[in-house]
């Protein structure tokens, strides 16, 4: 019996251990790099090792888990790099140009998410597009759609700007339709609250 308690005391630390990698995000004003957001409650930031395919300076915060819903936040994209990465040095990502115009960043993030989902398992779609103003910074925003093989079938919304020839991206996706219905307004209020 007290061979079978250490057991279960062991197997619970091991989870508890995986599972401690995630930190809270405190409401209210954050700061990711030099990019201002106000956050609401309930935001868990994950750690690196949840996101391998989201940059090195970027956070992803979640409220419901990775698989259910996502808020990525990447903050100075430089020109000429692409906007998330990969640890396959084969694969060929899309890269940030300073000169794009908004229908060019949208369809630079619909290929970024395929490659992130895996091409050939992904069908990524975005939609809306339109300006918004991150402070004193004129951007856009934008709707993206993404249907993955054996995974739950993901509705998000997007907000972009470029500042020095840098790309600031903010991107929310979430299972349909519980999850993106549920955490859809709080997200697209941080996305919106973005200014230097």
């Amino acid at each position: 019996m007290k061979r079978l308690k250490f057991l279960l005391l062991a197997v619970v630390g091991a989870v508890s251990a995986c599972a401690t990698g995630y930190s809270l995000v405190t409401p209210g004003p954050v700061t990711v790099q030099d990019l201002h957001l106000l956050a609401d409650s309930g935001w868990n930031k994950a750690p690196g090792m949840h996101t391998p395919s989201v940059r090195n300076n970027a956070e992803t915060w979640t409220k419901d888990g990775m698989l259910l819903d996502r808020l990525v936040i990447s903050p100075a994209i430089p020109d000429g790099q692409p906007i998330m990465v990969s640890r396959d040095k084969s694969a060929a990502l899309p890269v940030f140009r300073a000169d794009m115009l908004p229908n060019e960043l949208e369809e630079l993030v619909e290929s970024s998410l395929v490659k992130m989902f895996g091409e050939g398992n992904a069908v990524v779609s975005t939609s809306n597009l339109r300006p918004f103003r991150y402070g004193e910074t004129d951007g856009i925003r934008f709707s993206v759609e993404a249907t993955v093989t054996d995974s739950p079938q993901y509705r998000g919304t997007v907000g972009a700007f470029v500042e020095k020839d840098q790309l600031y991206l903010m991107y929310f996706l979430a299972a349909v339709p519980y999850y993106f219905d549920k955490h859809r307004a709080e997200a697209e209020a941080i996305i919106q609250s973005a200014t230097l």
